[in-house]
């Protein structure tokens, strides 16, 4: 038996040319299959992200409730954002000396304080929403709890795989 007969039939049973757009036809589904379904998963996977954020000059009475595993609020509810770790640092000012120069000084009385904040999120679109809020290196955040609010700096994005 041949392969392809006089009649231009595959196998004797299906004309060549149709078997080619069949199988031209099937590719293309197979491939926005895969675009929609297998890709679409891996990117909207979510993942752990660790931001620092550094809130200047804070007076030490307002530090009293902060603690680690504080959980993050976003409007009225509760985030899976926490805070994992933070410092307390003495604050630097600039200020200008006797010949008029810009110095960098140590405030005698506030603090910096460098929150390391975690939380899952899914990244897409080009950006990282965490917690209600837009992050990436120099942006504000809001490190806000249940029993405090604190406008700071984004400092450092780690995305942990």
């Amino acid at each position: 038996m041949k392969i392809i007969d006089e009649k231009g039939k595959f196998l004797g049973l299906v004309n060549i040319v149709d078997l080619l757009v069949l199988a031209a036809v099937l590719l293309v589904i197979g491939g926005a299959v895969y675009k929609i379904m297998g890709q679409d998963k891996v990117q909207n996977a979510p993942k752990s992200v660790q931001v620092t954020v550094l809130t200047p000059a804070i007076r030490p009475e307002m530090l009293t409730n902060v603690q680690v595993g504080d959980k993050m609020v976003s409007g009225s509810s509760f985030t899976n954002v926490v805070v994992k770790d933070f410092k307390i640092q003495p604050a630097y000012m600039i200020t200008s000396d006797s010949n008029g120069q810009r110095v960098e000084t140590i405030d005698p009385y506030l603090k910096d304080v460098i929150f390391t904040l975690e939380g899952t999120t899914v990244i897409s679109a080009g950006t990282i929403n965490l917690g209600g809020q837009d992050i990436r290196c120099n942006k504000e955040y809001y490190v806000k709890s249940l029993l405090y609010e604190f406008k700071g700096q984004v400092m450092d994005v780690e995305i942990i795989e």
